[in-house]
C-alpha cells in the first residue's frame, strides 16, 4: 500500500536537480546527465509506448505553441551527487515519468513525427517552443523509486472519448 502524502519524504515530490532543455537538445541533455551510468528509458515499471502518432503530433504541437503543463520529465539517478548510494559502478539513470513525452519529442526531432503538417527538417528554425524540464531525483533504492512512480501516476483519470467529444461540440458552437 502506498504511504499517505504526509508520510512520504519530501524528495519523492521534488527532483534534487532540475534543468531546462530545448526540444532539439533533449536526447543530448539526457545522455549528458546520464554520463557514466546505465541509461534506462524503459525500466520494467515504466508504461510501454502507448501514444499513437496523432497523440505524439498533438503533444509536439502543444509544446511548440508554448504549452507549459506536462513538460517535465522525471528521472532517478542512483549515483547523483549527494546520493547515499553514489558509487559509479552499476549506477542507473532511469526515466521514471515522461516516456510518452520523451518519445514524441525525439521522434519529431528525428523526422518521424510531423507537427503542423511538416517534419522537423522542413521547419527551418520554427521549433521555438516551451523548453522541457529534466528533474533528477537521487533515490537510493528501487523501493523508493517504485513508490515515487506510484505517487506520480496513481489516481489520475483519463478523459473519456465522450467527455472530449462533448468539449469539441462546445468548441464547434463557438
Amino acid at each position: 500500500m502506498t504511504k499517505p502524502w504526509f508520510e512520504v519524504p519530501r524528495d519523492l515530490y521534488f527532483g534534487g536537480y532540475k534543468v531546462n532543455c530545448s526540444m532539439e537538445r533533449l536526447a543530448e541533455c539526457v545522455e549528458d546527465l546520464a554520463e557514466g551510468q546505465n541509461l534506462e528509458l524503459e525500466p520494467d515499471f515504466q508504461r510501454h509506448h502507448i501514444w499513437t502518432s496523432s497523440q505524439q503530433t498533438a503533444y509536439v504541437e502543444y509544446v511548440l505553441r508554448g504549452g507549459e503543463s506536462s513538460t517535465t520529465l522525471y528521472f532517478n539517478s542512483t549515483s547523483w551527487i549527494g546520493s547515499p548510494s553514489a558509487s559509479g559502478s552499476g549506477a542507473s539513470f532511469q526515466l521514471v515519468d515522461g516516456l510518452q513525452r520523451y518519445t514524441a519529442i525525439t521522434k519529431f526531432i528525428r523526422n518521424e513525427v510531423p507537427a503542423f503538417g511538416s517534419l522537423y527538417k522542413e521547419r527551418s528554425g520554427k521549433t521555438r517552443g516551451q523548453p522541457l524540464t529534466i528533474a533528477v531525483n537521487a533515490l537510493p533504492t528501487r523501493k523508493e523509486v517504485l513508490e515515487w512512480y506510484l505517487l506520480l501516476n496513481d489516481g489520475g483519470t483519463v478523459h473519456s472519448s465522450e467527455e472530449l467529444d462533448r468539449v469539441r461540440e462546445l468548441l464547434d458552437g463557438e
